[in-house]
């Protein structure tokens, strides 16, 4: 099987290699699911990244809209335009009226005709159903479907075609599903809306030829367009190191047997008021006095209010804020889903080239999108940073004052390899700080 690299780098990974090339994909899904955006950045992927010019068809609007719409991501189309794209207005006019038959062979024959001209090797068909729409008769849709298919397969441009499904159903509208059985690749994107929360997933629902991962994957529409997560290269993590790094506190380096393990996943749990945040400063504190790149990942409160709190207690992260040092990233855990957040999280680290990192709290993402996916996106996380060799403590805050809980907001103590708890119990009108740790080398 030959395939056609998308330039998506998770979509790429979970089908193998990418889309199959020289043969037809249907892309299905419903109202801002990003059809559109995937299949118009697999052209613009072909055409800067390997030097395949390609052809956007456009059946519901106008390409100028198109265009405009798209210059958020950064792609810079114009240039483009110019040599390496095409895009086709085929978007009917509304006082356009049909008398008799018709096909699709005359603007087939034109598409070929420019796709000789400029060498192309892409195309998209993007929303076809609405041209179907127009025949009013079943049996000439599917013979136009049919038509298309055979095209491409002759022309030997690996085609797109996009089509809507209804809501979250990856079925698209009765009367169509034999596009389904017809073409070689099928894909899905589904958008759905969790506890007031957007959540967007990618699942390839068919391969014909090729493995692929049958899972749902979880996708985002940022900066630079669809992103979608690589689950598969996340659990792949380098050889586990027998240094040790500094906590930042000296009697609980003591505990732990010389601190934590270079690489290694650390939970710091506890109700509010335990230390969780002094310990997480401790540690970066200590981390940017050996001059390694950290970055400060604080949910719910901005860093100028992080380091304030923190020099209370004679954490000083001013100076290597300064310097470059100490990178901290804020946001608000529910102006986003949790899939955002951590891929905004993997950009900074690769970006900042973070060797350490602290998040304050994790327990937060449960706000993007509920307890499950907060629960997913915080293993991914924690599988990110052993991938990338970073050293990662993250806090969480617990309900109630049991000095042993088994149980996490997220669910991850289980997939941590340091656990602190933290908690205080309040006894003759003292407040008594009591710690315990879990380390899976001592």
């Amino acid at each position: 099987m030959h395939k056609m690299p998308t330039g998506v780098e998770g979509f790429d990974a979970i089908t193998g290699g990418g889309l199959p090339r020289n043969r037809t994909t249907l892309l299905l899904g419903g109202p801002g699911s990003g059809k559109t955006v995937f299949a118009l950045q697999t052209l613009v992927n072909g055409a800067r990244q390997f030097g395949e010019p390609g052809i956007f068809v456009a059946f519901e609007e106008n390409s100028r809209q198109i265009l405009i719409n798209a210059a958020s991501f950064g792609w810079k189309l114009p240039e483009l335009e110019k040599k390496q794209l095409l895009f086709i207005d085929a978007k009917m006019r509304p006082d356009v009226i049909k008398a008799g038959e018709f096909d699709l062979s005359g603007m087939l024959a034109g598409i070929k005709a420019e796709a000789d001209a400029r060498g192309a090797r892409r195309i998209v068909f993007d929303s076809i159903d609405v041209l179907l729409t127009l025949l009013d008769d079943r049996f000439a849709e599917r013979r136009e479907i049919y038509r298309l298919d055979d095209w491409l397969s002759e022309s030997g441009l690996t085609g797109i075609i996009t089509a809507k499904s209804q809501g979250d159903d990856p079925f698209i509208a009765e009367g169509y599903g034999f596009m389904q059985f017809m073409t070689d690749c099928v894909v899905a994107l589904k958008l759905r809306l969790v506890d007031q929360i957007a959540l967007r997933y990618v699942q390839v629902m068919k391969y014909r030829g090729s493995g692929f991962a049958e899972n749902e994957v979880p996708c985002i529409i940022g900066a630079s367009g669809m992103e979608v997560a690589d689950i598969s290269a996340a659990t792949v993590a380098p050889e586990a190191s027998p240094e040790r790094v500094s906590s930042g506190v000296e009697r609980l380096d003591a505990m732990l047997g010389s601190g934590y393990f270079r690489g290694s996943s650390v939970l710091i749990t506890g109700s509010a008021g335990t230390g969780k945040s002094i310990l997480a400063g401790a540690f970066a504190e200590a981390a940017c006095l050996r001059k390694e790149r950290t970055l400060y990942v604080s949910f719910d409160e901005n860093p100028s209010e992080v380091v304030r709190d923190l020099s209370s207690v004679g954490i000083r992260l001013g100076p290597h804020l300064k310097s470059g040092v100490l990178r901290m990233h804020s946001a608000r855990a529910e102006a986003s889903s949790a899939e955002v957040h951590l891929m905004k999280i993997k950009a900074i680290v690769r970006e900042h080239q973070s060797r350490c990192m602290v998040v304050d709290p994790l327990s937060a993402i449960v706000k993007a999108g509920g307890a499950l996916t907060a629960g997913r996106v915080a293993e991914r996380l924690f599988c990110l940073a052993k991938s990338e060799g970073i050293t990662l403590v993250s806090t969480s805050l617990m309900q109630g004052a049991q000095p042993l809980s088994e149980e996490t907001p997220v669910q991850i103590s289980t997939v941590a390899d340091s656990w602190v708890h933290l908690t205080n119990i309040s006894q003759a009108g003292e407040r008594i700080a009591l710690s315990a740790s879990s380390n899976r080398a001592v």
